[in-house]
């Protein structure tokens, strides 16, 4: 693995297991807003601070999932991702899962560290299995939630 947090290609997979460089992102009001009425969750304590607040909330809560579609933006462009770039229609999500510890809310700063934990083929390498599993922390070290993900990569000469 290289010291960059990106990882480094070996004979059998095009990606290695081990830890991704950890980033920190902030809970933008807005964007909650936003993502909360695109799963239908407006009108609710996602999208309104005042029932927010009624519900016991210092601000506006994180709706469930949110924090995956956050990790997928600030890993756009890294190459860790899911290994080295990686034609888009190749790629399949196959599997997602949530351990929530704490509820983060608008403004909180979270700390993400991915980790890739296990790298595995199918259907004679065709088929490339990407776990990757991302602990989500407040600053101090306190667990908000773990993120699980699995993703495929159909490689070149599969069939469709």
């Amino acid at each position: 693995m290289a010291d960059s947090g990106q990882l480094t290609k070996d004979p059998v997979h095009e990606v290695t297991p081990g830890p991704l460089a950890p980033f920190t992102a902030t809970v933008e009001r807005g964007r909650l807003r936003f993502f909360a009425r695109v799963v239908g969750l407006d009108d609710s304590e996602f999208t309104s601070l005042e029932r927010a607040r009624a519900a016991g909330h210092p601000d506006l809560p994180v709706p469930p999932t949110f924090l995956f579609g956050l990790e997928l933006e600030y890993q756009q462009g890294e190459p860790a991702a899911a290994g080295p770039p990686v034609d888009p229609t190749r790629v399949l999500h196959t599997e997602q899962r949530f351990t929530y510890h704490q509820t983060a809310h608008a403004g909180d700063e979270l700390v993400f560290s991915p980790v890739i934990t296990e790298v595995y083929q199918r259907r004679a390498g065709t088929m490339e299995f990407v776990v990757r599993d991302t602990a989500v922390t407040r600053p101090d070290g306190t667990p908000v939630a773990d993120l699980h993900q699995v993703i495929m990569v159909r490689r070149e000469g599969s069939a469709r």
